[in-house]
């Protein structure tokens, strides 16, 4: 009851936050960061103090020093099977990376690796809020102490809950994209972090897309040359490995674990919980090539016109809804595209967009996609009734949803412009 009742105030803190407008700028009557970060620090240990705190495997966190150690003794990395049938499925410079966790031990690694991803948290939310043109509308220090408030309210959301108990690196891989993407364009090492990501992880090469078609070709091309020297580094190291992952493994959707699982939140997982089948793939490519044309093709307008919160949200989106696998702790990526569109809401005294973050942040805080039998049993997600599937398939409805406004509106306002003219 304790923890619930210091979630509670905590939630209420930051969102009794007033906005008013004063010379179109955004002010906002926050506490002063040593507050903020009192409050993020109580929300810290009401989470680990909850029942939500209790039990975590740290799955992810294992394979990773497993994959080190694979690496230290000589072994074939992409062969290995670790515990429940798991395979490594990252790039090889991840594996390289995951040496350095090798001389410890898992239950030193364990409170080491929470505590990184605690401080990561407002980080990653930090960088969202100095994206253009949110930067231009509060001050460095205004922007902290929201990204404090905001990741207090953010660690009871299942995204981060599920990152955090498996000991994923979703949020390093977060706070790289959108440390690149709130630099300015004039940055000679714009695109560093975004090919950083692209080497531990793969799936961040989505933004490298972004700057390119966004017409920020320097960065785009330092985001390509830092991946391939990511990639470059495995070759010169770790030979064999590398070339059985870039020889195919790394397009192998398999080897990541079952496709209609619940936590997978991608259109190829929803449409095989709907399907009651695996064999979507026709179904999902078609899917697939529609959502991600159009939101990449929104992502890609915003950025044109230096609408960086907006391309981000979008590219964020497209990437988490097309690609074969997204687990539910891949959408923590989501979170600061929630910041950024409830503080816009605020802003703009959008009641329906104030609504809308709101409902978004109940299916998150709800952790509703578990609310199904998850292989239990085995397959058990391909026998869900219609109640059950618009659990399991929670934030893949919310992100078309979202996508389905953005493009109606965008619609409307380019009508509207012509008629104007």
């Amino acid at each position: 009851m304790t923890a619930q009742r210091m979630r509670s105030g905590i939630l209420a803190v930051a969102g009794s936050a007033r906005a008013r407008l004063t010379g179109g700028d955004l002010a906002l009557r926050l506490p002063g960061r040593r507050v903020c970060i009192a409050l993020y620090g109580a929300s810290v240990a009401a989470l680990l103090l909850s029942p939500l705190g209790r039990r975590w495997p740290f799955v992810d966190l294992a394979i990773y020093r497993m994959g080190g150690q694979a690496i230290v003794h000589g072994a074939h990395l992409y062969e290995l099977r670790f515990p429940g049938a798991l395979a490594f499925t990252y790039p090889p410079l991840s594996a390289l990376a995951f040496t350095l966790l090798t001389p410890l031990p898992l239950t030193v690694l364990k409170p080491l690796v929470t505590a990184g991803s605690v401080a990561l948290l407002p980080a990653m939310l930090g960088f969202a809020l100095r994206l253009a043109p949110m930067a231009g509308r509060m001050s460095g220090d205004r922007s902290a102490r929201m990204a404090l408030l905001a990741a207090a309210a953010a660690l009871w959301l299942e995204p981060v809950w599920t990152t955090l108990r498996y000991g994923q690196i979703d949020l390093l891989i977060a706070t790289l994209v959108l440390y690149d993407l709130s630099r300015p364009d004039s940055s000679r090492h714009k695109g560093v972090g975004i090919g950083l990501a692209t080497g531990l992880k793969l799936t961040p090469a989505i933004f490298a897309a972004y700057l390119l078609l966004s017409r920020r070709y320097r960065a785009a091309a330092v985001s390509l040359a830092v991946f391939a020297g990511t990639v470059a580094l495995g070759f010169l190291l770790i030979p064999a490995d590398s070339a059985e992952f870039w020889g195919g493994e790394f397009i192998d959707p398999h080897r990541v674990g079952r496709i209609e699982n619940a936590a997978n939140q991608t259109l190829r997982g929803a449409l095989a919980r709907l399907e009651h089948s695996v064999n979507v793939e026709v179904w999902w490519l078609a899917t697939a090539a529609i959502v991600g044309l159009v939101a990449m093709g929104l992502a890609v307008r915003a950025g044109r016109r230096g609408d960086d919160v907006q391309g981000f949200s979008l590219c964020a989106l497209s990437g988490l809804l097309i690609s074969p696998i997204s687990w539910s702790h891949h959408w923590v990526l989501i979170i600061p595209a929630l910041l950024l569109f409830a503080v816009n809401a605020l802003r703009k005294r959008w009641l329906a967009g104030v609504a809308a973050a709101t409902l978004a942040a109940v299916i998150g805080y709800s952790h509703m996609i578990w609310w199904v039998p998850v292989n239990h049993p085995r397959h058990s997600e391909l026998h869900l009734d219609p109640l059950q599937l618009l659990y399991a398939d929670a934030y893949v409805l919310l992100g078309l949803s979202a996508l389905a406004v953005v493009a109606l509106r965008t619609s409307t306002q380019r009508v509207g412009h012509r008629e104007r003219r």
